[in-house]
Order: C-alpha cells, then structure tokens, then sequence
C-alpha cells in the first residue's frame, strides 16, 4: 500500500514573494519547493542561498529540487512538483496564464488526487483561470499582503509579513486549507483559515483597486497617500465602486488586516479621512513614507502592470452586472495608457 505524501507546499514564481515564503518555510525546517524561470532558478543554485533583509534577517540554503527540509528546492521543470503539494502560484498576474499552462502540461502526475492549487495574485480572475486549466475541486482561495521588493543585488527586502487567507471557494475550511495554514503559522507567516474566502478576496481587491489606482497614477507611497485628504477620498471612491460589484455578485465585504473596507462603507467618507489622515499617537512621518505598493514599484522599475489582471477584469465584471464604474473604467484607461508593458520597443 502506498503511503500518501505529507502535506507540503511549493510556490510557483520566484519573485520576491515566491522566495520569501519559500524561505521562510525552509528556515522552519520544513520541505517546500520553488518553481523558478531558467534564468532565475540558474542564479538561485548559483548563489546557493536565498537572502531577505528587512523585516526579516535571514539567508536560507537553496539547492536543486528535491532538497532536504530546511533547504529551498529549486526547479525550473514543473515535474519535479511534488505528489499532493499545495501549489501556490506566486507569479505577477499577467505571467500567471503562462505559468498555469506550463505546469499543466506536467503536474499534477496521474494518480494524485491530493495535489491542489491557488493564486496570491492581486485581482479575481486568477481561481477562473487556476480553476479552468485543474479543475474547480482542485483549487484552494488565497491572499496575502505580505510586502517584498527584490533589490538589485539579488537579495528580497521584506517590508512586512502582512497577513495570508485561505479557505475553500465554496465556503468554510478543509483539512487541506488546516494543514498549509499550519505550514505557514510553523514559519511564522500570520494565517486565517477564512470561513467565507470570497469575502476576503473580494475585500482584499477593494483595496488593491484603491491603493493601487491612486498610488500609480500620483506615484505616491501608500504611507503619503494615507496621510492627504484628497487621496484618501479618490482611494475611497475606487473602493466603493468595487464594493457594487461585489454586492451585485452577492459578496459580503469584511475587515481585514489592513483592509478594514466594511468599516470604510459603513461610515461616511468625511469620517474616514479624518480617521486615516491623523497621525498615529507617537509615529513620525517622515519614517513611514518609502513603501510603495507592488504595482507603483512595477512602474518605476519599467515592468508591466496588472492592469488587465485587476482593473479590466472588475470593469468586465461590472459590466455583466450591470453595475455603473466610470472611476474603475477612467483607471483602467489610464493605467493601460503609461503600463510600459503595452510601449516597449
């Protein structure tokens, strides 16, 4: 009789989230496996480390999967996936299309009815697309709002460990979503198993729809945004417009971790800016303002932009529902307008 594997996880995308919860697991003496492109997987066994600075101070041995406990497997082939892994893709979401048919193609083996699947991308098209290529029982809700920048010199700064969603898209937990929470939480990465993940996705993008529509198009940090009046009120406006999408798709919003948007709807505007806009008792200003949001970092650093993956797809959304967004639908157009992956060359 053949012994099921133990629960583990691996990351597909070995950007700078990828490779810090993949570091972080192996620094908990735990087996994880990396996903990388040639390129990247060729420079991580060159080192033979994963180094994060930061929030966290940590440099993890990486090594050729499959790598003992403790060490981050690193491949370039989607065979050597792990049988019955949890595989969580990490991509950015314009490569997530890419990276779900290439690892099709190879994984899950046959026989293994264990192996599953999510997306930590911003956005909700990720689980249709996790969903249509692996099929719907495979796929297992996530978000996260861990913070990482990868540094020039190969090293991944953490801004933050944030915090991380799972649950079954059709409501409550399992023993799957239980066993990669406790993967997790062993590696010190703050973890909810969400009784209704819908909620948390659907509240985690009317955020990123308001942070991310406001802070690229005035290349603000998401500290300085928070701090001016006018700001907030265009964050807000984005994030009410998101919320009739969800309302129409029968969505209940909810707080969460550094989204608190039920609160924001329940309350008016003019009371949310004073909240947001008043120092911290204690804080100092000048401290706080560096970090910019991922897709904010994307454009200066010349990359392209989830504008598709977040902003067109609410618009399609909105659009089936007959729910009115001409902010979202102004944002789109814009972002579309300077994403330098729409004007290279």
């Amino acid at each position: 009789m053949i012994e099921p594997p133990l629960p583990s996880l691996s990351f597909v995308g070995a950007g700078s989230l990828g490779q810090v919860f993949a570091a972080l697991i192996a620094a908990s003496g735990q087996p994880v496996t990396l996903l990388a492109t040639p390129p990247t997987a060729a420079r991580l066994r060159e080192a033979g480390c994963i180094r994060l600075r930061g929030a966290v101070d940590l440099e993890i041995p990486a090594a050729p999967a499959p790598a003992p406990a403790g060490t981050v497997g690193v491949t370039a082939d989607p065979a050597r996936l792990p049988a019955g892994t949890g595989a969580l893709f990490a991509t950015k979401g314009h490569q997530l299309a890419g990276a779900i048919q290439a690892v099709r193609a190879q994984w899950p083996p046959p026989g293994d009815a264990a192996g599953w699947v999510g997306g930590l991308q911003n956005g909700l098209v990720k689980d249709d697309w996790l969903a249509g290529a692996f099929g719907a029982n495979r796929v297992v809700g996530a978000a996260t709002i861990l913070g990482a920048k990868r540094e020039p010199d190969g090293r991944v700064t953490v801004t933050g460990l944030g915090a991380t969603y799972l649950g079954e898209l059709g409501g409550g937990t399992s023993p799957r979503v239980t066993a990669a929470a406790h993967i997790l939480r062993q590696a010190g990465i703050p973890v909810t198993e969400a009784a209704d993940i819908r909620s948390a996705l659907w509240s985690k993008t009317c955020n990123a729809a308001g942070v991310f529509g406001v802070s690229v198009l005035t290349r603000t940090s998401a500290p300085r945004m928070f701090r001016d009046p006018d700001l907030i009120r265009a964050y807000l406006s984005l994030v009410r417009e998101t919320a009739a999408i969800a309302a129409a798709h029968g969505v209940a919003l909810g707080d969460y971790a550094s989204f608190p948007i039920r609160t924001f709807l329940a309350r008016g505007d003019e009371e949310t800016v004073a909240a947001l806009s008043a120092p911290a008792p204690g804080s100092d200003p000048a401290a706080t303002g560096a970090h910019l949001p991922s897709m904010t970092q994307d454009l200066l650093a010349g990359r392209a932009l989830e504008v598709d993956e977040v902003f067109a797809d609410l618009v399609h959304r909105a659009e089936r529902a007959g729910v009115l967004v001409p902010r979202l639908r102004l944002v789109r157009d814009l972002l579309r307008g300077i994403d330098p992956g729409r004007h290279r060359g």
